[in-house]
């Protein structure tokens, strides 16, 4: 590995539908939707079971517009999503913060809050996705 090069996950494999398909060792080949956020590689030389299906997010950050401090992240946010769990708690959410404070005015609070939104939309439809799977599972 060359020192000056990062070492970057590959991106999963997906089908021209969106789709990954995934051998398990208990359901054979399952094909699922692999989110855009998915950076995840889902085939392991060794099969899992179905339930551990698991689409995975790198680190998430979203940016507040400029504010009197220019643009601040907001995040990370690693999202975890699990569709064929046995549990109920299948879409896992991070959120790491550091230390920074910013005192800021009603304005900019509401640009911080924007840049919320749009990582809690994102979660949303983490979990509208499980939903619809275990809809379509009967579960």
């Amino acid at each position: 590995m060359n020192a000056d090069r990062p070492t970057v996950a590959p991106e999963p494999r997906r089908n021209a539908d969106g789709t990954t398909s995934v051998r398990t060792s208990d359901a054979g080949t399952v094909r699922i939707a692999c989110p855009a956020w998915c950076s995840f590689q889902h085939g392991d030389s060794t099969p899992r079971t179905k339930a551990e299906i698991t689409h995975k997010s790198e680190p998430l950050w979203a940016l507040t517009a400029p504010t009197a401090f220019g643009e601040v992240g907001v995040g990370p946010v690693h999202i975890t999503q699990q569709p064929y769990a046995s549990t109920r708690s299948a879409v896992l959410v991070s959120v790491e913060t550091d230390t920074e404070e910013f005192h800021v005015g009603p304005a900019d609070a509401r640009r911080f809050a924007v840049a919320f939104r749009k990582l809690g939309d994102l979660i949303d439809q983490a979990a509208d996705q499980v939903e619809a799977i275990r809809a379509g599972e009967d579960q």
